[in-house]
């Protein structure tokens, strides 16, 4: 989310007037460019933008110590992390570093765990087993046999408690198919996701999904061109 220069104490102000025309609810009916029936500014510790080492603390930046808690529940971050600010003051290539490290751990643990784990089979192995004899083989036995794969069974046991290599997202999807895409491509992809979220409101105002390729290096090169002085802001969308 992209806004002219603000002050933090008016980016909830001015975050509502730049979503306003996005919302679901906004004419009788259905919005035909309604995106999102609430919103929140929203960011983890470990996963928030981070802030260059000179600005540590610059009161430009949205934080819970900038932001009324009036205006936002804002929690605290971690070090040199904050909701969002002036582009001039963020790590903008600082993340795509972390998103990288992010995803080499993860591939490392993954791997760590195929060592000691008998071979195991993505869901889509089950799912043509069953599609070959629906009659005898159902959708649910093939979801059973897959999950009691004792390397499944290992990544939700570790998502559950928390692991930060294994998310929860990994267990809707399937953690084996997920693994044994190209982990170049994989890789690039995890940095180019880094900055922008699933989709950009430009400084026109302008809703951009970032659901390419294309879309996220477009995304990536508009945010890094920025004037040093506009907002970017993280903010979670509901839709």
């Amino acid at each position: 989310m992209c806004l002219p220069p603000t002050a933090p104490r008016k980016v909830p102000k001015a975050l509502a007037a730049a979503l306003a025309p996005y919302n679901m609810g906004l004419a009788e009916g259905q919005n035909p460019v309604g995106h999102w029936d609430w919103w929140t500014i929203r960011s983890s510790a470990g996963n928030a933008y981070l802030v260059l080492p000179p600005y540590d603390g610059d009161r430009r930046l949205v934080t819970a110590s900038t932001v009324p808690r009036r205006k936002a529940q804002l929690d605290a971050l971690g070090p040199l992390e904050c909701y969002g600010g002036p582009r001039g003051l963020l790590d903008f290539d600082g993340m795509r570093n972390r998103a990288a490290r992010a995803y080499d751990d993860r591939l490392a643990a993954w791997t760590e765990l195929t060592v000691i784990h008998p071979p195991t089979a993505p869901r889509t192995d089950f799912l043509a087993r069953h599609e070959a004899d629906p009659e005898i083989y159902s959708q649910a036995d093939a979801r059973r046999d897959h999950l009691a794969q004792p390397l499944v069974q290992e990544v939700a046991r570790r998502a559950v408690a928390g692991d930060p290599h294994f998310s929860t997202s990994l267990l809707l999807n399937d953690p084996v198919e997920y693994f044994a895409q190209d982990h170049e491509e994989a890789r690039l992809l995890a940095v180019r996701s880094a900055v922008p979220g699933f989709a950009l409101i430009a400084l026109d105002g302008s809703w951009t999904f970032v659901d390419t390729a294309d879309h996220l290096e477009q995304a990536n090169r508009y945010l890094d061109d920025l004037d040093a002085e506009a907002v970017v802001l993280d903010v979670l969308c509901h839709c």
